[in-house]
């Protein structure tokens, strides 16, 4: 789940066989899988990335090999690929920091940039900073399924809206069959488990007895399969936007409906004051039925919006998309003042926005696209009963009209092939962490953060009173900032949980 992307989320399991299922974390990582010293021994050939912010960084990219299957070692293998922005302090050299963007899908490469900048120079300089491409994204084995879309939809205002969304989820999982076989076979390795496994093989071949690691959103949830699996291994451990992994993969998204309601809600008081700009309505409750209003005009006729063409399906995906930050409300206003519009007949153009939301996948989108949904269907197991999901949209529409047939439909998962090799990771873990959390969240909600701060012990919280989805370096808090820069630096934990007013925001 990056902050750009649809919404976020999941999840995790390890390949079938390679350990009892009832080893702690910590006999797991006392037994290193056999068969892994030839992969641990590889030799890295450092070139220039090709990206011009990393090669202006001086980083340097590699890629090395991994197995398909970790149960299988000598089976088939992938391509791993990875930047490094190398420590210049040699001095006072703390270590690795790995780096996960989140999705699940989302590529790392150049999530350095963003690190190094918050971090500022001087302590940039004492890392090693790794952007590692998560297998199946970017220069790490790409999957391609050839999607039309995002899977993310809403199922509308009734049975057809209902099916119809089912139906698009059903196709969305044809289009991987048709690629990788009815089976799917292929697909049932990329797991959260095994990039884990993918994290700390790239540990070993780079001569280090430890990490830290940083992820954001769905990155959250992978530090924390990570941490659970190897917690010798990790050193300072930063979890931003986080998931609690006992509500991994369908009930995080449904918990993101609340939060984007209340988003809304937010917005609307912002929007109805500036009737006079936008026009929606001179109080919320009236913006907020402008806002409902549109969706429902797209699921009577879809909107034209330039090229493309907006649904009842799509509108509510659209609109999450485009907002999940409060100091951007101007920019959402835009974007619902377009389809405000095509609503009303008129011809308008896409925002950048809006035709990124709305326009038919590229292969970048595509290659996330295919691996949120492997990932997600190969961690947990989804529901099947699509009246389950038909259960939970309609109880879901009296206190989240707009978002509730959005969180709450049927997920692709519920028609994949297979069932997960291995079970998922639900539980916390006793490795010291520091959790960043925005009590307005509209992607991995408050609740979320707070269960993963419950099932590890050890943490600290530090909450921002904000309404955004990753918070560290992206919404320029100097609350935040300091206090993971305090922790990246001596790595000790703030002596209790801490609040940070928005107020101290940068921009």
């Amino acid at each position: 789940m990056r902050r750009t992307a649809a919404v976020a989320a999941l999840a995790a399991a390890t390949a079938a066989g390679l350990l009892a299922p009832m080893q702690t974390a910590s006999a797991q990582q006392r037994t290193d899988p056999p068969g892994l010293a030839k992969y641990e021994q590889q030799k890295v050939r450092w070139e220039k990335c090709g990206v011009k912010g990393l090669d202006e960084a001086g980083a340097r990219c590699a890629s090395i090999r991994v197995p398909l299957d970790y149960s299988r070692p000598d089976g088939q293998t992938l391509t791993i690929g990875f930047s490094r922005i190398k420590a210049t302090d040699t001095r006072h050299r703390i270590g690795l920091m790995m780096h996960n963007s989140g999705g699940p899908g989302g590529p790392t490469l150049d999530m350095p940039l963003g690190s190094k900048a918050a971090m500022g120079e001087k302590l940039a300089a004492r890392y090693d900073l790794i952007g590692m491409d998560p297998r199946g994204v970017g220069r790490s084995s790409p999957l391609h399924c050839g999607t039309s879309g995002h899977w993310l939809r809403s199922a509308g205002y009734d049975a057809a809206g209902f099916r119809a969304q089912a139906g698009y989820e059903k196709q969305l999982m044809a289009s991987c069959q048709r690629k990788y076989g009815k089976k799917m076979s292929y697909l049932r390795h990329f797991t959260s488990r095994n990039t884990a496994r993918d994290i700390d093989l790239l540990r070993a071949v780079l001569g280090e007895r430890k990490t830290s690691y940083f992820g954001v959103s769905y990155g959250t949830y992978l530090g924390a399969v990570y941490a659970n699996m190897f917690p010798g291994r990790v050193d300072r451990l930063l979890l931003d936007s986080a998931i609690d992994p006992a509500r991994f993969a369908v009930q995080t998204f449904q918990d993101a409906t609340q939060a984007n309601e209340e988003f809304l809600d937010a917005w609307a008081r912002w929007a109805a004051p500036r009737n006079s700009t936008y026009g929606f309505g001179d109080t919320p409750a009236k913006v907020r039925a402008t806002v409902e209003g549109i969706a429902r005009q797209a699921a009577r006729e879809p909107l034209r919006v330039g090229p493309y063409t907006a649904d009842g399906q799509q509108v509510p995906a659209a609109l999450a998309m485009t907002m999940s930050d409060d100091r951007d409300f101007a920019e959402a206003a835009e974007n619902i003042r377009v389809l405000h519009e095509a609503a009303q007949g008129r011809t308008v153009q896409p925002t950048e926005a809006l035709a990124a939301a709305l326009g038919r996948p590229g292969e970048a989108e595509d290659n996330q696209n295919s691996l949120q949904m492997a990932l997600i269907c190969a961690d947990r197991q989804a529901p099947r009963d699509l009246s389950w999901y038909r259960r939970n949209v309609e109880a879901s529409r009296a206190e989240a009209p707009l978002y509730g047939p959005l969180f709450n439909g049927v997920s692709p998962c519920a028609y994949w092939p297979n069932k997960p090799l291995e079970a998922p990771v639900l539980t916390g873990n006793d490795v010291p962490g520091l959790i960043v959390q925005s009590t307005g969240d509209p992607r991995t909600s408050y609740a979320n953060g707070q269960g993963l701060h419950h099932k590890m012990p050890n943490s600290r919280l530090i909450t921002l009173k904000a309404r955004v989805h990753g918070v560290y370096g992206f919404y320029q808090n100097a609350c935040v900032d300091r206090q993971v820069n305090d922790y990246l630096r001596t790595g000790r934990l703030p002596a209790r949980d801490t609040t940070c007013e928005k107020a101290a925001a940068g921009r």
